[in-house]
């Protein structure tokens, strides 16, 4: 079932049209590999896309002591995500985390679902960067990829064909979720708790953060990451100016890897603006 839904999604890509600005992180928003940047999309673009996470590194693992425990098995996940550029320096993304492998039918479902807000509090300017922030809405149970950070992006020109994105951020620790609502959700503003990411073995963005993308005309680029934990390097391609694929190491250990498409939801099909701009 996990391949086809591999197969739909990748063929729906590729059939829709669009424009595609760069990589995106883990949970679909602009970004690096596993970390987010403060880059904003053009307003109304509409993006979607896959990114496979490794076993190694696996955010649904919430045992302080998974790493030395017999009977915790870690598992590598797939995550699909969606995400829209509503207003200008306002982005919203819908991801679902899914664990690969077995699991029973009941606890399956369609996955982890989170929904996240970005705001870009500042745009980038000659002699600043862009600013953001990202906060996770706290509806839900256990949440894998928890994002309260606030990051910091600008954009270097090396040479008339290559630049360079640098990106520093700082992830919160500390995040609210409803846990102790498992089995009785009929109220989503009860029974709040606060938890402390590091108590996991994974934890996803907890504490500074950084990264820096060389881009090559704006096609293709190399990638290293801080993500808090973890230093990582990666690669990217855009194809057909639409289509981004992407890869990985974590840790110098296990490959991730990712696909992603942009439309534009204000732009004309390019039969109507021909029209258009044939009418005097």
């Amino acid at each position: 079932m996990t391949n086809c839904l591999h197969v739909v999604l990748v063929t729906g890509l590729l059939l829709t049209a669009g424009w595609s600005r760069a990589q995106v992180n883990i949970s679909g928003k602009p970004g690096i590999l596993n970390i987010p940047t403060a880059r904003l999309l053009p307003d109304g673009t509409f993006q979607m896309g896959y990114h496979y996470n490794p076993s190694n590194y696996d955010l649904r693992a919430n045992d302080p002591n998974a790493v030395v425990s017999s009977n915790v098995t870690y598992q590598s996940a797939s995550i699909y995500y969606a995400h829209l550029v509503v207003l200008p320096r306002l982005e919203i993304n819908v991801n679902f985390y899914n664990v690969n492998g077995y699991l029973p039918v009941k606890a399956r479902g369609i996955g982890d679902r989170q929904f996240d807000v970005k705001y870009g509090v500042l745009t980038e300017r000659e002699r600043r960067p862009s600013v953001a922030v990202i906060v996770s809405a706290p509806f839900g149970y256990d949440n894998s990829l928890v994002t309260y950070a606030a990051v910091a992006t600008k954009n270097v020109t090396l040479s008339e064909h290559v630049t360079a994105e640098v990106t520093a951020g700082f992830g919160s620790p500390f995040y609210f979720d409803r846990s102790d609502n498992v089995g009785n959700d009929f109220n989503i503003f009860s029974n709040y708790k606060l938890h402390n990411k590091n108590e996991r073995p994974n934890p996803y963005l907890s504490g500074p953060f950084g990264g820096v993308v060389v881009r090559y005309k704006k096609n293709i680029g190399g990638m290293i990451e801080w993500d808090a934990r973890h230093l990582n390097l990666g690669a990217y391609a855009t194809l057909f100016k639409r289509w981004t694929v992407q890869a990985g190491v974590i840790n110098f250990d296990q490959v991730t890897f990712g696909t992603s498409y942009a439309v534009s939801l204000l732009e004309l099909p390019k039969r109507l603006r021909v029209k258009r701009g044939d009418v005097k």
